[in-house]
């Protein structure tokens, strides 16, 4: 591979006569390709450019991913907003975003939080139960919801990536005779919930290690849900522009309720798979009712 020297940066350039990314042949020296735009010439890669790179890309004024976090802290509706409607360039890719920011919060849900321990069958409730089948049914119950319990704390990721298509259509559902469509509100709740996310990665899981064993740190949950929901609501009326004090009343009655939505279905698909036994949960139920 033939090089040539830049004399402004003193680096070194590989020369090419076809386009490496899409093979489109190349006429004297472009600055790009005429085909697929990668940048001509390419330099070779060093340890110094490697470095460069990586600074480059969390740095950078235009696109880089603490340009994309102040935004997301001081402005999010409109962020959002200017992302669907097609300033791309201007921001770092909400979808990676949202892949490291997961990435973190499952790191720091499993640093700071222990696994729950496991609940054994109470000797009592086995005593009650007047069947074989029935001791049986009870003691899989426990170890789901042993298992249920693990699910949450190790893919808070998996949580979150079903959490996002699950609120965008609650409030595309609301505000669908406005200009968006559920991909442009998924698209805006990818950023919504992984900045979201990303406050409760920082906060909420060493304050809950910090308090562990006392009551106070499961209030710490409770409130970092309220604050979602408040940062959805001031996320939405700048999304959609909401400027009278009725919309804006709307949209937070609209937030509220996409969290409690998703924590009822989040315990309904938990019950669902605790439970599959519809004979015993009903003699369960009221066997203690």
């Amino acid at each position: 591979m033939p090089y040539f020297v830049n004399p402004i940066n003193n680096t070194r350039n590989m020369l090419h006569q076809n386009c490496p990314n899409c093979h489109t042949a190349l006429q004297g020296k472009p600055n790009y390709c005429p085909n697929c735009s990668q940048k001509q010439p390419l330099h070779r890669i060093t340890l110094g450019h490697f470095i460069h790179e990586v600074f480059h890309a969390f740095t950078h004024t235009d696109k880089g991913i603490f340009h994309l976090l102040k935004g997301l802290a001081t402005k999010p509706g409109i962020v959002a907003r200017e992302y669907v409607e097609g300033k791309r360039k201007k921001y770092f890719n909400p979808f990676t975003f949202f892949l490291i920011v997961m990435g973190l919060f499952v790191f720091s849900n499993t640093f700071f939080k222990n696994m729950p321990e496991r609940s054994e069958p109470n000797p009592a409730v086995l005593a009650r139960i007047p069947t074989e089948a029935g001791k049986q049914q009870y003691i899989t119950v426990m170890e789901r919801v042993h298992k249920s319990s693990v699910f949450f704390n190790r893919h808070g990721n998996i949580v979150a990536m079903v959490a996002v298509p699950f609120m965008a259509l609650l409030t595309w559902l609301f505000y669908r005779r406005r200009k968006y469509n559920y991909a442009e509100h998924l698209t805006a709740f990818v950023l919504f919930v992984a900045f979201s996310n990303l406050i409760f990665t920082v906060t909420i899981f060493p304050l809950q290690a910090y308090f562990r064993g006392h009551w106070i740190s499961y209030t710490f949950v409770f409130g970092g849900l309220l604050l979602q929901a408040l940062y959805i609501w001031w996320s939405l009326n700048g999304f959609l522009q909401l400027t009278k004090a009725g919309s804006r009343f709307r949209s937070l009655l609209v937030s509220l309720f996409c969290i409690f939505a998703w924590m009822l279905f989040s315990m309904l698909a938990m019950s669902i798979y605790i439970y599959q036994s519809r004979d015993f949960y009903k003699f369960f139920t009221r066997m203690f009712s």
